[in-house]
């Protein structure tokens, strides 16, 4: 086992107390700083099992795909109205098959994807053009038009917690930010009222899920790296009417609902977190 995967990526601490075993895995809290995560964490065969073209398909894509891409954008416009830029280039990580990338092009912006599956990124190349999409790892993405500095904005939803190497995916972004340029992330909020209510219930223990951040250890993370200005606001997610009767349900039948509250826009447990390269002058 990799000595890094067993060190925290906040603190760099190594003793961890023991929550609770889930799906066959151990979940585990850092005894310093907080940040929780999955000890040991899964191997590559296991969440390679997991990911592929029928991971998006709790999404729907295929009973009805417009409805579907229709929600996501609705969400992604959230996400895209906390930045405080309003044009340019823009990265968005983990961008699944480019709904959020979809919107920010019709707000003006030039969109660029990075995508592990081979589905997703397809999609994104044939929406957008090959040039902008990049399938792997954040810390091996290049684009060919674009260098060091060239991204006004760099989105993060739902994407870090699944990085074996939170740390080291921040600091590949860093340098691609415009020295105005902004980061935003989306991600489960260990201090949210759900999970505090749902405890290991919560519906964001999953095994994908390798890490888990409160608003302290992202801050403190964000800000070791050189990040400025970090800032949290809400994320409201646009959910459909069948969706809020399953989510109803859940709520009532079982220990691990997947919203907060039942309505057309719930919060999620997931704020959006943004933070510039650069200090903004006071």
């Amino acid at each position: 086992m990799d000595a890094q995967l067993r060190t925290c990526e906040i603190c760099r601490g190594k003793d961890f107390a023991s929550l609770f075993e889930k799906a066959d895995h151990r979940f585990v809290r850092c005894i310093e700083c907080g940040l929780e995560k999955i000890d040991p964490p899964p191997t590559d065969e296991t969440l390679a099992a997991i990911y592929g073209r029928h991971y998006y398909d709790a999404w729907g894509l295929e009973q009805d795909g417009e409805s579907v891409a229709q929600l996501k954008k609705g969400t992604f416009g959230y996400v895209l109205d906390a930045l405080p830029v309003r044009r340019g280039k823009l990265l968005d990580c983990g961008a699944a098959t480019g709904f959020l990338l979809a919107v920010a092009k019709e707000r003006g912006f030039e969109p660029y994807g990075i995508e592990l599956s081979e589905f997703g990124a397809d999609a994104i190349a044939r929406k957008f053009g090959p040039g902008r999409s990049f399938r792997g790892e954040m810390e091996e993405a290049s684009f060919p038009d674009v260098g060091d500095g060239g991204f006004d904005a760099i989105t993060m939803c739902d994407y870090i917690e699944h990085e074996r190497f939170a740390r080291r995916v921040l600091e590949k972004a860093k340098p691609l930010l415009a020295k105005v340029g902004v980061i935003a992330l989306t991600t489960p909020d260990t201090e949210s009222l759900t999970r505090k209510v749902l405890t290991s219930g919560w519906s964001h223990y999953k095994v994908e899920h390798l890490h888990y951040f409160g608003r302290a250890t992202l801050t403190r993370m964000l800000n070791e790296l050189g990040f400025h200005d970090v800032t949290f606001k809400p994320l409201w997610k646009r959910l459909s009417t069948p969706a809020m009767s399953c989510a109803r349900a859940a709520m009532l039948s079982g220990p691990s609902p997947s919203i907060s509250a039942p309505s057309p826009f719930f919060h999620n447990a997931r704020p959006i977190a943004s933070a510039g390269r650069t200090k903004t002058a006071s």
